[in-house]
């Protein structure tokens, strides 16, 4: 993308990186992955049923979600109410080249830290060492991440209370509606990013073929998941281009 996208890429992370938002992301990526150390150390009896609802429900229905929101919402809200965005928005650059790199800047911050823990916390809930499945979770979690940054950034640009939005979104819809009305995991970025890890490893992901835990099809989970990144971020451009930075 060139010398001034990456520029904007290392800036983007350095503002993201205060002190109190880096504490509650490491704080939240890091529960999954305690609650995995602790039972590893009583011994905990995992069933099918209570790991598939660690997995879907503590890390892809809401970790996964809230984490990209507390990240991708302030990216341009912040800079928007602040108005150290007008530099930028004067300077001779094409649009998508400040947004991209942003965007690309809150999946990097997102992703690494759930990711890993996704990964030892599976590695430790599995009685065997099942490195495929742990592999995939981190796999899901990045492109998970990919299609919750892109909304939330975003809906960061339209409004600054972008946060008060997507914690609505979050616990009301993915982490509650989506899992208890059959159908809505169409519309669940959580729902077609699980679609996604239940064809390549059942092992990991296992829901019925019927009722509110039925999955999309994975072929309409890619294109879903595509459609919302795509879309997402030429909406941010063009929220972007028509942007009064007067």
């Amino acid at each position: 993308m060139g010398t001034i996208a990456e520029t904007i890429f290392i800036l983007a992370i350095r503002q993201s990186i205060s002190i109190r938002r880096v504490a509650v992301l490491l704080i939240l990526a890091a529960i999954p992955l305690v609650i995995a150390i602790i039972s590893e150390l009583v011994n905990a009896d995992w069933d099918g049923e209570v790991t598939q609802g660690f997995i879907q429900g503590l890390i892809f229905n809401t970790g996964l979600p809230l984490i990209a929101l507390i990240v991708a919402a302030p990216v341009f809200a912040d800079e928007i109410e602040d108005r150290t965005l007008t530099n930028l928005m004067l300077s001779p650059i094409s649009r998508w080249q400040i947004s991209i790199p942003k965007m690309l800047a809150a999946v990097f911050i997102v992703a690494i830290p759930l990711a890993i823990s996704t990964f030892v916390s599976i590695l430790l809930v599995f009685e065997d060492e099942n490195y495929s499945a742990a592999i995939l979770g981190a796999f899901g979690i990045l492109v998970g991440s990919l299609a919750f940054v892109s909304l939330f950034a975003f809906v960061g640009t339209l409004t600054t209370r972008a946060v008060v939005f997507g914690i609505v979104y979050v616990f009301g819809f993915e982490a509650l509606i989506s899992t208890a009305i059959p159908g809505l995991k169409y519309v669940s970025i959580s729902g077609n990013t699980l679609s996604i890890l239940q064809e390549l490893n059942s092992t990991l992901i296992d829901t019925p073929t019927s009722g509110s835990n039925q999955l999309p099809p994975i072929e309409y989970a890619i294109i879903a998941l595509i459609a919302v990144i795509i879309i997402s971020n030429i909406a941010t451009v063009w929220r972007l281009k028509r942007m009064d930075v007067h």
